[in-house]
């Protein structure tokens, strides 16, 4: 049976407050994490794609394709599930004899096919691969094309489709990979040198980041003809980051943003991203290589618009996006990873969300067992949680500061979490923590109180020490407020825990003995938690003075709504010698309909409490 919070203060105290708001703290997402494993020398470009597990499913297996051009090879990897909902890069297999393989490009279809330039041989290798019912991917290099000279970099419209720039004569090379034929030479296109350096539009054009000519062209396959040409500083890469054409710029260092439709520039752009030279477009964010060594996230929804360092990967060179496993996943961002290559370290680098924050246990309000949030001061209950106690152990809540152990029990909040990218663990650490006053401690339940005056924000973590010295963690949302109203069954509904003017518990008296109803116009005492930070500040475990001097008040002012109608709150604070019971004095409006079970909910601070009942006449 689990223990709640139960007390029957029998003092009512009617004082009038005003109160203010205080705002949360903004707290960090989780962080990436970031894997590698080898592939072959000088790695560059990289593309992924993906196969169906059988002929239609809606199951991929996604797998990468690395252009090594140290080495004159082309390495594979499949993406497996790893720990933790993560992935890892599991190695597949090796095309050799492919000489100086620059940018890859996955282009889709049933039989998934993969374009690799090759600058030295003139000629794209086309690579392709088909389901495989036993979950794995079969396939290599198909074929090449001849294109001009130099191929670089490499876009595709669809599987029998493709665009090619050739640094050797400035032109494009369309090409179809299916018959592994040029359909079109377009001369005049000042060539990219980009690993990602042409970009897909809608209306039928491609954009090319003429990287030495310091313009964007923007190409009509049409036509065959060049639409027009932007002035940007040193374009390293294109790509399509919809609604817009996104354009990385290493003189100005920024990332531009321009409108597809009217080729003009929009107001989204993030400047101060130092040299950036690749882009990649994806659910789990927008990356961008800047320096030679440093990986950017940069986020198209903020405003204003942000971009900042995520890691540093020595000699980082290209990046892909890796689209979910599964169709149904695809808006879904922790399913969605990105991958970049290292000519330094001849790595390939897997980029994903870190897995959620570990929750040994769900800590809960004290009184509604609400689990969404908490706030300094307030009571609270870790449920279902092996705490090592032989035997339940209760400390007083009234008169006397709570204890900091219990049974060889103790709790933790605030430190911090840090991600080990090695092992993909969660690691804690106690700096900065505050230990929390104990109530109840049983073999499978801990009653506390949230410390007064600990930080607010979001994934804040928690971590119970239990007498074996084993350390289950969790995480809180601590909020500056948190209502949550007693209830006679202690599950935090039907009658609240509320007395009456003459000091009578409120309710039935043929369900509870010695209740009565409350008198419209009459004031009753409504005890609950979650008010936040009081007015003078209290100490962790603190009782309120038992004299009721001085008074300890909220420092926000609740609003109490009694059968749909708001009530006149007269008093808000603690409950006098009590730890963390709220007491809010409220007048039962005259315009409330009366019966056995009439409504009654708090909100403060813009959170609503659970909902209760008292009996009104």
């Amino acid at each position: 049976m689990l223990r709640a919070f139960h007390f029957w203060p029998f003092l009512a105290i009617s004082v009038a407050i005003t109160g203010f708001a205080i705002a949360a703290d903004a707290q960090s997402p989780p962080p990436v994490s970031i894997t590698s494993a080898p592939t072959g020398l000088r790695p560059m470009g990289i593309a992924v794609s993906g196969v169906p597990v059988t002929e239609f499913s809606t199951v991929f297996v996604r797998f990468a394709v690395v252009a090594n051009s140290g080495d004159n090879s082309v390495s594979i990897f499949v993406l497996s599930a790893g720990p933790m909902e993560t992935r890892t890069l599991t190695p597949l297999s090796v095309e050799t004899g492919i000489p100086s393989p620059y940018a890859a490009v996955a282009c889709g279809g049933r039989d998934s096919t993969v374009l690799v330039t090759s600058p030295s041989d003139n000629s794209v290798r086309v690579l392709r691969f088909a389901y495989a019912p036993i979950a794995s991917v079969a396939g290599g290099v198909a074929g090449r094309v001849p294109t001009g000279p130099q191929p670089h970099s490499v876009a595709c419209i669809d599987s029998n489709l493709a665009v090619v720039s050739n640094v050797g004569d400035n032109s494009l090379s369309v090409i179809n990979p299916s018959s592994l034929t040029v359909r079109a030479t377009i001369p005049g296109v000042p060539a990219s040198r980009g690993l990602h350096g042409i970009a897909v539009a809608p209306l039928g054009t491609v954009w090319v980041a003429s990287t030495d000519a310091n313009v964007v062209s923007v190409v009509n396959l049409s036509t065959s003809r060049v639409v027009t040409q932007i002035p940007v500083s040193r374009p390293t890469a294109v790509v399509n980051c919809l609604p817009y054409i996104c354009v990385a710029s290493a003189e100005a260092n920024s990332i531009m943003a321009f409108d597809p439709a009217t080729v003009s520039q929009a107001n989204d752009q993030f400047q101060s991203v130092p040299n950036p030279q690749d882009l990649v477009f994806s659910a789990l964010g927008n990356f961008a290589i800047s320096g030679p060594d440093s990986l950017w996230k940069f986020d198209l929804t903020s405003v204003p618009r942000t971009a900042g360092p995520v890691a540093t990967i020595p000699g980082v060179a290209a990046l892909a996006f890796v689209p979910p496993s599964r169709v149904t996943d695809a808006a879904t961002p922790s399913n969605t990873l990105v991958l970049a290559t290292s000519t330094t370290t001849n790595n390939v680098y897997l980029i994903q969300q870190a897995p959620a924050f570990v929750r040994n246990f769900i800590p809960s309000n004290g009184a509604s067992f609400d689990q969404a949030r908490t706030a300094p001061g307030s009571l609270a209950s870790a449920l279902s949680v092996p705490t090592g106690a032989s035997q339940a152990i209760n400390a007083s809540f009234f008169g006397e500061p709570l204890p900091k152990t219990l049974a060889g029990v103790t709790l933790k909040i605030g430190g911090s979490l840090s991600f080990n990218s090695a092992t993909n663990t969660w690691q804690y650490s106690s700096t900065g923590a505050m230990d929390a006053p104990l109530h109840f401690v049983g073999p499978n339940q801990v009653n506390f109180q949230v410390p007064t005056g600990i930080a607010l924000g979001t994934n804040l973590p928690a971590q119970l020490t239990k007498p074996d010295g084993s350390t289950p963690l969790t995480i809180l949302n601590i909020t500056p407020t948190a209502p949550g109203i007693f209830s006679v069954s202690q599950d935090g509904r039907f009658q609240g825990a509320v007395l009456n003017d003459d000091f009578s518990q409120n309710g039935l008296p043929q369900l509870i003995v010695g209740a009565k109803p409350a008198r419209r116009g009459s004031v009753i005492a409504i005890f609950a938690t979650g008010g936040g930070e009081t007015n003078p500040p209290m100490l962790p475990g603190e009782p309120a003075p038992a004299s009721g001097d001085p008074l300890i008040l909220t420092r926000v002012q609740p609003t109490v709504t009694i059968g749909g109608v708001e009530a006149r709150v007269l008093f808000s604070g603690m409950a006098p010698g009590y730890v963390g019971l709220w007491q809010i004095n409220a007048e039962v409006p005259a315009s409330v309909t009366p019966g056995p079970a009439v409504s009654l909910t708090v909100s403060a601070g813009g959170i609503s409490s659970n909902t209760v009942t008292i009996a009104v006449e």
